[in-house]
């Protein structure tokens, strides 16, 4: 075969996997109500207000804002609130509803729909990554052994004040608790609870983010109106 037409090849199979990967991703809006994912976990007025404040100049907090609607109907979005900050190459599952004032790095990608609480921030290449596929079937090879979420995907739940390191993988369908810290590169395949910092593969616990005064402290503060 002349380079030419490899050449050829691997552009076609490369728009094919784009294809295939784009409609999978916009595929759980016709899979799942949009009722099952949570509301994002808010936090205060008085946070929001500080934000508003210190987070960009009010001139281009105007240009973002006139670009969230792009980006909610570009990802097929139930929520997107405002002050979103984000990086190239998103994939955002369908669905999703992601709050005030969050930060999605650049190659952030969640086949699945996730709930996002305000005020979260995740580094850039960190993946949501499926449960799609089973190994402990008798006489049936793992490429073949599709798990039903496949079809179904599991809702991932990150809180409000959570912030996670470059290159993160979570599993799909966790829950990261309010104000938790996950250290980059870790790879996390159960629940976090709240504001405590874990890291490795497999992501855990290292210690708390506060002490336990400390922590009602830092609760009432963010989140008491």
């Amino acid at each position: 075969m002349a380079n030419g037409d490899m050449a050829n090849n691997d552009m076609a199979n490369n728009d094919m996997a784009n294809f295939v990967e784009r409609r999978n991703l916009h595929a759980t809006a016709r899979d799942l109500d949009r009722s099952e994912v949570p509301s994002p976990r808010r936090v205060s007025a008085r946070i929001i207000a500080r934000c508003r404040r210190e987070v960009e100049p009010r001139l281009k907090r105007r240009i973002r804002a006139m670009l969230l609607f792009y980006h909610r109907r570009r990802h097929h979005l139930a929520e997107l609130g405002e002050g979103f900050q984000w990086g190239r190459n998103l994939r955002i599952g369908a669905g999703s509803r992601i709050g005030r004032y969050v930060y999605l790095g650049g190659g952030f990608l969640a086949p699945g729909p996730v709930s996002v609480g305000d005020l979260t921030m995740v580094a850039a290449e960190c993946k949501v990554v499926g449960n799609d596929h089973l190994y402990s079937i008798v006489g049936t090879p793992t490429r073949l052994a599709f798990s039903p979420s496949r079809t179904r995907r599991r809702v991932t739940v990150l809180g409000a004040d959570v912030w996670i390191g470059r290159h993160a993988i979570l599993r799909e369908g966790i829950r990261i608790g309010d104000g938790a810290v996950i250290g980059a590169g870790s790879v996390v395949t159960r629940d976090v609870a709240p504001y405590s910092v874990v890291a490795g593969a497999p992501a855990r616990p290292i210690r708390r983010r506060f002490g336990g005064e400390e922590t009602r402290r830092h609760v009432r503060e963010i989140f008491a109106e």
